[in-house]
């Protein structure tokens, strides 16, 4: 019976970590942290050399740019590392997170596999991920004034994606111990809970959100694409771009859901209060934007106060306005505040030239009016709570007491012989 490319696949990775079975952990960790970033780097440039090579040159010759297409390639995986993207006609600072987010998977994945369970291999697997990406921008930025700060940024946003990355793909392999954990303070360690399950959710109702308006604007989408005539190369390529960049736009909308909104171009302003919008380029993605304002989209930041109701219930633990819970509360609140800070940081930047060169967020009153509608939903668990437990369970048991106080007492029954 013929053997199936699955097969053979699982062999040839089995034959590789049995060959690989007591090397010392420095080299599995080399092999981590080179390999995902070689191969996030090669996902990049092979698509830029197919777009080079099936492109019409301007002189109609035969001669591919091969050089140059690598090198916007690397620019822009570079770009998924923080380190701005120049050109002659513009300047892209917002990096595409889809390209990080992959970037990390690979790290994860690739330390399950080679790394193994022990500080030393996940330092060395860091290190490497991250002297690969320095390499390959002092590679890139050899001949600009630039150098020095690009191959610092770059080094220091890969060790900001690899350090949890790795731990993560030692942990599902290996396992891991938390008994350091018991030594954090209780309220700190609920306060990080409580914190990194808002975002989350407050990341999935932005999502939502975004979901929804693309779908709204699904026409707008398709003639965009339309009136661009691209072939099925540069549409593939043109789609794939643009997905690497949704997480920046859910970032939008987490900005959209506070009221306070974002901008996609001077003096643009989107918010469920009212829509500013200019003319913007020939990007299909962009007609996903919010297309309408006012009316009942004017509660949106109420779902960011369902949303801190719905992540301090699901905690589990009844609040009783003891100083330990007010305590894991506020910590809750500035971990959220420091986390919105961050994302709308990265996602704030130039998209092109012209009016794109000023897109994102307002990062100082998205953060406040996030931080204030959090500690709301968190005021109104406790508020509740402190109701139930304090006045209407009292009360009930209260009046139950008196119905069975004034329940008569049944007399025994005799019987006589």
């Amino acid at each position: 019976m013929a053997r199936s490319l699955t097969v053979d696949l699982r062999g040839a990775r089995k034959r590789v970590s049995e060959s690989l079975t007591g090397v010392p952990e420095w080299f599995g960790g080399i092999l981590v942290g080179s390999q995902a970033a070689l191969l996030s780097l090669l996902m990049v440039i092979a698509p830029a050399l197919t777009i080079a090579a099936s492109a019409p040159t301007a002189d109609s010759s035969s001669a591919v740019d091969w050089a140059g297409a690598a090198s916007i390639g690397t620019h822009f995986w570079l770009l998924a590392h923080g380190v701005p993207l120049v050109t002659q006609a513009a300047t892209f600072s917002i990096p595409p997170l889809g390209l990080t987010l992959i970037a990390m998977a690979m790290l994860v994945a690739i330390a399950r596999r080679f790394a193994t369970r022990s500080w030393g291999s996940w330092a060395i697997a860091v290190g490497s991920y991250a002297g690969t990406v320095a390499l390959v921008t002092a590679v890139m930025y050899a001949t600009s004034a630039d150098a020095a700060s690009a191959v610092v940024t770059a080094t220091v946003v890969a060790v900001i994606m690899a350090a949890p990355s790795v731990a993560w793909g030692i942990w599902r392999a290996h396992g891991a111990e938390f008994g350091w954990l018991m030594r954090v303070p209780m309220q700190v360690r609920t306060g990080l809970r409580l914190a990194s399950g808002t975002v989350f959710l407050m990341l999935c109702a932005a999502a939502v959100a975004g979901a929804a308006f693309a779908f709204v604007g699904r026409g707008a989408i398709a003639d965009s694409a339309s009136s661009l005539g691209l072939d099925a190369v540069g549409g593939t390529l043109l789609a794939v771009t643009e997905t690497l960049y949704i997480p920046v736009m859910v970032i939008w909308m987490l900005a959209w859901l506070t009221g306070q909104g974002f901008i996609v171009g001077e003096n643009s302003l989107y918010s469920p209060h009212a829509i500013e919008a200019g003319a913007l380029p020939h990007v299909p993605i962009l007609g996903a934007l919010p297309s309408a304002s006012g009316g009942l989209l004017v509660w949106a930041p109420v779902v960011i106060v369902a949303v801190a109701v719905i992540a301090r219930l699901a905690m589990r633990r009844k609040l009783d306005l003891r100083w330990a819970d007010v305590t894991s509360s506020a910590i809750a609140v500035g971990v959220v505040a420091v986390s919105v800070a961050a994302l709308s940081m990265v996602a704030s930047g130039a998209m092109g030239p012209g009016r794109m060169a000023d897109v994102g967020i307002a990062w100082l009153p998205v953060t406040l009016v996030t931080a204030g509608l959090v500690a709301g939903g968190f005021a109104a668990v406790a508020g509740i709570e402190l109701l139930v437990t304090r006045v209407i369970a009292p009360r009930l048991k209260r009046g139950f007491g008196r119905a069975d106080a004034a329940k008569p007492v049944a007399e025994p029954v005799t019987t006589e012989v």
